[in-house]
Order: C-alpha cells, then sequence, then structure tokens
C-alpha cells in the first residue's frame, strides 16, 4: 500500500517538474529564434558602392543596386550580377565583392571611347574598335570622316567589320598613348578621296596630311617637330603639315 502510495506520488511530482522543463525549453528556442532573425537581419545588403565610372553615364547600373539590396549577403548570386552587368556594351570586365556585414562592392573597368563615326547612327568606337552606344557619354571625341556608314559593318557591342575604321582607330590610339597633346587637338580624322589618312584640328585651320602608310613613325616625327617648336608657338599657326614624305615634313604657315 505504501509502495503504490509512493509511486502516484512521484507520478504527481514528475508532471509538475516537466511543465517548467517544457516552458524552459521553449523560452530558450523563442529567445534562440530571436537571436537568429537579429543575426540574418545584421547582413542583409543595405549598401551598394559602384566605383570605375569614368567615361559612361551610370544611370543603367543603378538599377542593379535596387536588384541587390535588401537581400541577404552569404545567399547573393553575385556570379549572376556580374554576368548581367559584363552584357553592358561599354563594359569591359567587372569585379563584385561582399564587404561584411551589409556592403555589396561593384568595380567596373569600362571599354576606352577613343572616336565617334557618324554612320546611319552614331557610334562610339572603343580601343578595340568597339562599336559602343553613344546615349550614356556626352565625352567629346574625334569624328572619323568619309568612311563607309553601312550599319553592317557597325554590329553594336561588336568590333567594327571595316578594315579602314580599325586602321584608324589604331593610329588614333598610338596617337592618344604617344602624343596626348595631338590627340587633345583632334576635331576630325579623315579618309580622304586618294585613300589617304588626314588629320583636322579643333581650329579647323589646320590639317595634318598622313598619307597611307607608316603612320606610327610619321606621328613620332611629327612629335618631335612639335618638340622644336618655340614655346610660343604650336600647330595651330599653319595652314597644313604633310607628311607623306618618307623623313621630311613640309609646312605651309597660315597668314
Amino acid at each position: 500500500m505504501n509502495i503504490d502510495k509512493i509511486k502516484k506520488f512521484l507520478i504527481s511530482c514528475s508532471r509538475y517538474i516537466e511543465i517548467p522543463f517544457f516552458l524552459l525549453r521553449m523560452a530558450i528556442i523563442i529567445f534562440l529564434a530571436i537571436k537568429w532573425a537579429a543575426f540574418n537581419d545584421m547582413f542583409i545588403i543595405k549598401n551598394v558602392e559602384i566605383d570605375g565610372i569614368n567615361y559612361f553615364d551610370e544611370t543603367p547600373l543603378l538599377s542593379y543596386k535596387d536588384k541587390i539590396n535588401n537581400h541577404h549577403i552569404i545567399f547573393s548570386d553575385l556570379k549572376s550580377y556580374k554576368n548581367d552587368i559584363q552584357s553592358l556594351e561599354y563594359i569591359k570586365d567587372c569585379k563584385i565583392f561582399r564587404t561584411f556585414p551589409q556592403t555589396i562592392n561593384i568595380t567596373i573597368y569600362e571599354r576606352e571611347p577613343i572616336a565617334i563615326i557618324n554612320a546611319e547612327d552614331l557610334i562610339m568606337l572603343d580601343s578595340d574598335g568597339i562599336c559602343l552606344p553613344v546615349q550614356y557619354s556626352s565625352i567629346s571625341l574625334p569624328i572619323l570622316s568619309n568612311f563607309k556608314t553601312n550599319k553592317e559593318l557597325y554590329p553594336r557591342g561588336e568590333r567594327t567589320k571595316s578594315s579602314n575604321v580599325l586602321k584608324s582607330v589604331k593610329i588614333i590610339r598610338y596617337s592618344k598613348e604617344n602624343f596626348t597633346g595631338l590627340y587633345e587637338e583632334i576635331s576630325e580624322f579623315l579618309f580622304n578621296k586618294e585613300n589617304e589618312y588626314e588629320i583636322i584640328l579643333k581650329n579647323g585651320k589646320t590639317k595634318i596630311l598622313l598619307g597611307s602608310d607608316g603612320i606610327f613613325t610619321k606621328l613620332d616625327h611629327l612629335k618631335a617637330f612639335k618638340s622644336a617648336l618655340p614655346d610660343d608657338k604650336n600647330f595651330n599657326i599653319y595652314r597644313y603639315i604633310d607628311l607623306r614624305y618618307k623623313n621630311q615634313i613640309i609646312v605651309r604657315e597660315r597668314i
């Protein structure tokens, strides 16, 4: 009889003990859930920084800020965003990386615009001859004139199909890299009726005749000639500078 009473007592006690343990477990679970929610919120993306935009308007990239913000920084598919950004014609490459806890950094490597050609539409060309849209850039560039303007020669986002335009781009790039003072003064780069290349300076009055071959060497000679001019003179004093003849520079001053 005493044993039965003891069993009943123990059973009743165990029930009273289980209730506080159950409540304690529930409290721990709720506490951990709150902590996990706070932990997750700490890694929600709140800031997207874009660097490397020098030539083009960043407007097309702003939509990616909205797409990336408010997602979990650990689980965001950065590779997908990188592929999307690189699909823009004027983007050569980009890097996307996380800066914990809440920032995504995007570094843009733009294509370098170097000239414009007026085909059926205005087309910007980069230093590799890639055809780019002009609507996202307002920088002043040399204009390629008297070249074929067939639309199929200038596929957007691809290298131009015109060999003469490609050669011109190489010449202009060479001048930019090796004779910056000349590049900054180029208004037009022409392919004339004699199949020779000409430069018209921004003053609209000075023409530089390059001929059809050995252009890089001729530009080096022109740079040396410029260095030999007195400090108070520049190419604007000439009506033309003729480099068509080997190892010669023929000039005519404007009156």
